[in-house]
Formats: C-alpha cells, sequence, structure tokens
C-alpha cells in the first residue's frame, strides 16, 4: 500500500494533467475557429507540448514501475545492512517530489472564464464541429466537479445535451441527455430528447436499459419510459410484451392520444400471431383504441389514416379504402416539430399531410382488386410532382 502523502501526490498530478489537457484542447480548438484574440493573456502564454496527450496514459505505468524499482533497492540495501525490512516505515521514507503548480490555478474562478468557454462552445456548434464542443465541456466538467456552482453544470449538461443531438456517435452525448431527464422526469420534452438519441445508437448501450430499469422502478408512475419501453419491443417484434407497456401506460394517462394510438396498433399487431387464440377479440379491442384516439385527435387527418391502415392491414380492404377516402377529402398544414430543450426562434415546419401517403395505399388496393385506371387516376392526382 502507499501512504497519504503519495497518494495526494498522485491527486495532484492527476489535477494537473488534467488542466493541462485542457488547455491544450481548448488552446487547439481556438487555433481553427480563429477567436484567440478572445484569450486572456494568461492563456495564450501558456507553453503547449505535443506530447502532453500521451502523458496521461503512461503516467500510471511509469510511476508503479519507478516505485517498484525504488522499493527493491531498499529492501536489497536493508537485507545487506543485515536490518529487517518493514513496509510502513518505507512509506514514509518515499522521497517527495516537488510538484508542479497547475499552470492556471483561478482559470475557473472567473464568471468571465466561463462565459468565454460556453460562447466558445456555442461558437464550435454552429460551425458544426459537434466533437470538439462535446470534448471542451467533458473536460470543463471533469475538472471542475467539485468546485463547479450547481448553476453553471445545469447550463454545461444542457448545452452537451443539445450538442449529443447532433454528434456522429450519440453515445458521446449520452451522459448529457440522461443528466437533463434525470433533473426533469417529467418534462415531455426532456424525453423526447432523450428518447432521439437512443433511437441513433446503432447498437443499444447497456447503460440506456439500467437507466431505463431505474427509473421504471424509483419513479412507478412516469408513463414515457413505459411507452419506450413499448416501443423497444415493438421494434423487435415483440407485441405482448409492448401491450403490456402500453396498456400499463393506459392506466396511467388513459385520455393520451399517442397512448390510446400505441396500445391500438401494438394489439392490432398481435392479432396476427400464429398462437394466439381470441383473434378477434384482439382486433376488436386494437380498434376500440384506435377510435378512442379519433375521437381524442377530434376527426384529425392522421387519426383517420392510422384507422384506414389498421384495417389494411388485417384486410378489411373495403373499411380501409372508406377511410382512405376520408384522408384525401382532408387537407392538413404543416405543423412547427416539437421543441426538444432550446427553443428555437425560427422553428422548422414538419411534413405533415398525409394525402400522398393514403393516395399510395389506396391505389395498392384498387391495383389488387383489378381496377387499374382507378388506380393510376389517384397516383395522377396526388402522388405527380
Amino acid at each position: 500500500m502507499f501512504s497519504r502523502s503519495s497518494r495526494g501526490e498522485d491527486y495532484q498530478r492527476m489535477n494537473y494533467l488534467r488542466e493541462l489537457r485542457f488547455l491544450m484542447t481548448f488552446k487547439l480548438i481556438l487555433s481553427f475557429v480563429n477567436l484567440e484574440d478572445q484569450l486572456p493573456k494568461m492563456i495564450c502564454e501558456v507553453k503547449f507540448v505535443n506530447v502532453i496527450s500521451r502523458l496521461k496514459a503512461n503516467r500510471a505505468k511509469k510511476l508503479i514501475e519507478k516505485r517498484a524499482s525504488s522499493k527493491e533497492e531498499k529492501i536489497s540495501a536493508a537485507m545487506a545492512a543485515g536490518l529487517d525490512w518493514e513496509s510502513d516505515e518505507s512509506e514514509d521514507e518515499v522521497l517527495q517530489q516537488t510538484l508542479k503548480e497547475p499552470p492556471l490555478p483561478d482559470l475557473f474562478k472567473d464568471e468571465e472564464h466561463y462565459d468565454l468557454i460556453s460562447d466558445l462552445c456555442i461558437a464550435l456548434t454552429s460551425l458544426r464541429r459537434y466533437s470538439d464542443a462535446l470534448e471542451l465541456i467533458k473536460l470543463t466538467l471533469k475538472i471542475t466537479y467539485k468546485t463547479l456552482p450547481a448553476e453553471k453544470k445545469d447550463k454545461f449538461q444542457a448545452l452537451g445535451a443539445q450538442i449529443a443531438l447532433n454528434v456522429a456517435d450519440p453515445s458521446d452525448g449520452f451522459d448529457y441527455v440522461r443528466y437533463i431527464v434525470q433533473q426533469r422526469p417529467q418534462s415531455i420534452a426532456a424525453w423526447n430528447c432523450y428518447y432521439r438519441l437512443v433511437l441513433r445508437l446503432e447498437n443499444r448501450l447497456s447503460k440506456h436499459n439500467k437507466f431505463l430499469h431505474h427509473m421504471r422502478v424509483e419513479k412507478k408512475d412516469l408513463v414515457p419510459p413505459m411507452i419506450i419501453s413499448g416501443n423497444q419491443f415493438t421494434m423487435i417484434s415483440q407485441h405482448q410484451v409492448a401491450a403490456r407497456e402500453y396498456l400499463e401506460a393506459y392506466k396511467h394517462m388513459p385520455d393520451c392520444p399517442l397512448v390510446n394510438l400505441c396500445a391500438g396498433t401494438a394489439l392490432v399487431n398481435l392479432s396476427l400471431g400464429h398462437r394466439l387464440q381470441n383473434k378477434h377479440q384482439c382486433v376488436t379491442q386494437g380498434l376500440a383504441f384506435l377510435y378512442n384516439n379519433l375521437e381524442l385527435c377530434e376527426n384529425s387527418q392522421e387519426a383517420l389514416y392510422n384507422i384506414a391502415r389498421a384495417y389494411q392491414h388485417v384486410g378489411f380492404v373495403s373499411l380501409a379504402a372508406t377511410y382512405y377516402e376520408k384522408v384525401l377529402a382532408i387537407s392538413q398544414e404543416d405543423c412547427s416539430l416539437p421543441e426538444l430543450i432550446k427553443v428555437d426562434k425560427d422553428p422548422k415546419n414538419g411534413y405533415c399531410d398525409l394525402r400522398r401517403e393514403a393516395a399510395f395505399n389506396l391505389h395498392l388496393i384498387y391495383k389488387r382488386s383489378g381496377a387499374i385506371d382507378l388506380a393510376r387516376q389517384i397516383l395522377r392526382d396526388y402522388c405527380t410532382v
């Protein structure tokens, strides 16, 4: 075992290397963004070494080897002198090495420096250099995890969550989005942001499954984790388990259109299973949820399209054609996309009109029934640019 003094030295060395790595990254990023004129003079005078990035990886190995060799020499010298070697005394005899002071010990004590780092991250985001911005936020939070005020920490975490939605590897920003959800478990926008990032993951992170299970156990009445869990089971065609999750969410939010839609589609998909015995009852229950969603949405175009699609899915093509014709009779304007974390001044509009999708599905029904001319006319009217 090492003495307390040696452990203190290791801790100070680690903090020194962290700050030096942060400054090196900060300087490198600024050299590309051309913002060096905004740096304080004390930062610009710091000398950066190219091999600093390798020091952290090799530090532990070299330190252990040095202490082991020093200990062996002292043991051999004590045995040659005819003395007994005492490990407790040997810990106190370790030479005290002069520790270097951090290059900028007061870097994070000034409010202007925090604002400078925050503005730099925003500038990097506008230049689509998301990885550099995340690296800068990560190093800032790692260095100041004990001294950073809660308000500043929330600001950097929220900024990291925003950047994580656009970064090439979404797993790098998972911790930031998870933090936002933990701080605001009742926020639908926070859960939308979290699930949007999870959908971009090629392989499911074990941290995601553990976090989702933790939220289900800790907050049993929270609906968003139930819906996310049900969606994941739907994606792997586990419709029975998905329906159970959606029905559990329905108990807490029976008047939510999304919950009724998810429960209805899960039951309709479940009715097509080969092992299910009461298929007619399952289809009826699924359609009941979809009609409930139609009532809650006040006969909207989307709700009508979902019912038509369900009828087509189970083979009731005559009823499906009727509801597709109702969809074609409604003109739906594009709506603004839902806000996630940051409120944009000029939100972009999302595509909401489903007439082209309904026309394409209706033309398939007409084509299969032999009405080729009618199918072509539908495509000409609604699917021609």
